[in-house]
């Protein structure tokens, strides 16, 4: 079975921090391959100023020899005249010293050998070097040298002692190579630094040119379906960010109809359908009651139309509730949240089998009053569509600024699948939770809109204490309360 091969992230998850990190590699390659241009054109250079040197001196060189002074190659720094037959025949002090690899003589004697390795008597440059300037007239090129370094040569052909000679002049580049070693290392010493120091330009240069997105993301996070009139900050210019800040504004725009268009539709129909449904159960109520003259079975029809009739009243009423929450704007007051679950704990244990408790310290909300108290009669409703038979409502101080509504119950708690939906529309759960209780699965779903125009969260759990389900409402405190 072949295992999936793991991908290794070698760039960070940041956009800011990839693109400095880019930046950087780039700079890097760029040094790279400037370093390597230097060293190749400071080698020409060299080679070209030295090879000009080299001619020069064969030309004095080769004037002496026309006068029949050989022994100015002697004089020469490094220099050497090989007759045609290989032989040595005149060699400067540094020629004699060369170290390299012994050349065979061709005088059929057993040439006397050099303690550098090379014999005294052998010329410095080999055989096949010299045959190519024999055969061109000229030729030039680089010697290594065991343990001093590179010489530079050029061979020329000339007539002097015989026909066949060649006249070698050359120059060690050994200090010439070691400052372009040294300039080569100078620059790799000083490129991480470099890299470093453009790898922090290009942090701060992404980080300037991203700030505006970022502003746009933050802006963003705090548009919420409860005020969507709220637009991006849209930058000057005709650049990518201004353009895509415009264009999310235009989008916005096209939600903002929708939405709009969404909630007159659900306001309307709901406003539309009372009417209708209250003469519908009113006519149902009026059939029963003559309901000794109708057969069995068309009272029992009757007594089913009803209860549809009744739950599409409460589907109605939920619906204009749900709508107004997501309209917001309701009156705005200084909301304690214990004493509000105290006055209306009687009222939901009459009106819902269940035993609702109050505890938690006295905590202080600018809110709906109306919207507040609907939404602890969904969340008993709800607890008791479950087979709850105790509702605890707690408060509490939670961080600074924001206090803590916890409603819980004994009941059966939130089904594990239906836990991250259950604050949707027309979400239900169990039989308990569906159309035996008459709900439309809009309870939830009323709480969270209800919620969220009070700039607060809510999130569901179980409780520990009771084993039933848990929901946790978070608002912002009002200002000056205990919160």
């Amino acid at each position: 079975m072949n295992r999936p091969r793991r991908v290794v992230k070698l760039l960070p998850a940041a956009l800011r921090a990839r693109l400095a990190v880019l930046f950087a590699a780039a700079v890097a390659v760029v040094i790279a391959a400037a370093v390597g241009l230097l060293a190749l054109a400071t080698d020409r250079q060299f080679d070209a100023a030295v090879d000009s040197a080299l001619a020069t001196r064969t030309s004095v060189l080769q004037q002496a020899l026309g006068r029949g002074d050989v022994g100015v190659v002697r004089q020469d720094g490094l220099a050497e005249l090989v007759d045609g037959s290989d032989d040595l025949v005149e060699a400067s002090q540094d020629a004699r010293s060369l170290d390299r690899e012994s050349q065979p003589g061709t005088t059929g004697t057993v040439p006397q050998v050099s303690p550098g390795g090379r014999p005294s008597e052998a010329p410095f440059l080999p055989a096949a070097d010299l045959a190519e300037a024999r055969a061109s007239g000229s030729a030039s090129g680089s010697l290594e040298v065991r343990g001093q370094g590179r010489v530079r040569w050029q061979a020329t052909a000339v007539a002097v002692p015989g026909e066949g000679s060649v006249l070698v002049v050359g120059t060690r580049m050994r200090e010439l190579d070691e400052a372009e070693a040294r300039l080569v290392l100078l620059f790799l010493a000083g490129a991480p630094l470099l890299v470093a120091s453009l790898g922090l330009a290009g942090w701060l240069l992404a980080g300037a040119a991203l700030r505006p997105v970022a502003s746009l993301t933050r802006r963003a996070a705090q548009i919420s379906p409860a005020d969507v009139g709220q637009r991006l900050p849209q930058p000057p210019g005709a650049d990518e960010v201004a353009v895509l800040a415009r264009t999310l504004n235009r989008m916005l725009d096209r939600l903002e109809v929708a939405v709009l268009r969404e909630r007159e539709f659900v306001d309307d129909a709901a406003h539309e359908l009372r009417t209708p449904i209250a003469v519908l159960r009113g006519e149902l109520e009026l059939a029963l009651r003559l309901g000794e003259r109708l057969p069995e079975e068309v009272a029992e029809s009757l007594q089913a139309a009803l209860g549809e009739a009744e739950r599409l009243e409460h589907l109605a009423q939920d619906l204009l509730v749900l709508a107004s929450s997501e309209h917001g704007g309701g009156h705005r007051a200084p909301v304690a949240l214990a004493a509000l679950a105290r006055r209306e704990a009687p009222r939901l244990g009459a009106a819902h089998p269940v035993v609702v408790e109050v505890s938690g310290p006295e905590v202080v909300v600018d809110g709906d009053e109306r919207a507040l108290s609907r939404l602890l009669t969904n969340l008993v409703a709800n607890a008791e569509a479950a087979g709850a038979s105790r509702v605890q409502v707690r408060t509490a101080a939670s961080a600074p600024g924001s206090v803590e509504l916890v409603v819980a119950d004994d009941g059966r708690g939130f089904p594990p699948e239906l836990a991250a939906t259950a604050t949707e529309r027309f979400t239900r759960g169990d039989a308990a939770r569906t159309r035996s209780g008459g709900g439309a699965g809009l309870g939830l779903a009323i709480v969270a809109a209800v919620v969220t125009d009070h700039g607060g969260r809510v999130s569901l759990g179980s409780d520990p204490h009771l084993g039933g389900a848990q929901v946790r409402v978070r608002l912002p405190g009002a200002p000056g309360s205990p919160a």
